[in-house]
């Protein structure tokens, strides 16, 4: 088994949790996943950046208060599992073991990952623009006007170059 590192930095922390098997069973649970989130917060604060939910993965950016990631994903992946116990009979196996992770290093690499959050749904083929997928925190920051109302009508430049799921 390889010997992951991962580096516990105040800094904010680019994560993709992939579900067992590519199993396409998020979109169903989405509002599980949002609630997961928030209990996840209570046991392990952090700031909330943004996060896009598709069939089978999920991107989420923030910033945990004590620079435990882990432990923040960690508390989410046991807190959707157990909330999809009750549902489905194969929560016991809902994740991949391990998650990608990538502190952000600066402004710009902060930037470059929010777009690649917000165009996710749209390099996947799920819908021509991020403002309609619903599982996404673009709505939000359009609304604080850090995106024109027309953005990603076409890749943002360098998107498509980021090979992250």
């Amino acid at each position: 088994m390889p010997n992951y590192r991962r580096y516990y930095l105040a800094a904010p922390v680019f994560v993709t949790l992939v579900t067992a098997h590519r199993r396409p069973c998020l979109l169903d649970a989405a509002a599980q996943v949002s609630a997961s989130m928030h209990r996840a917060q209570d046991r392990h604060p952090f700031h909330h950046l943004a996060h896009v939910v598709l069939p089978d993965h999920l991107h989420w950016l923030f910033e945990a208060s004590d620079t435990n990631f882990s432990a923040v994903v960690s508390a989410f992946k046991r807190d959707f599992t157990w909330s999809r116990k009750t549902t489905d009979s194969a929560a016991h196996s809902v994740w991949q073991a391990r998650f990608y992770d990538h502190l952000i290093r600066d402004d710009d690499d902060l930037y470059r990952h929010l777009d690649y959050i917000h165009y996710n749904p749209v390099k996947h083929g799920y819908c021509t623009h991020p403002l309609d997928w619903p599982h996404s925190s673009f709505p939000a920051w359009l609304a604080r006007g850090a995106y024109p109302a027309n953005w990603g009508e076409s890749p943002p430049p360098g998107i498509l170059d980021m090979a992250l799921d």
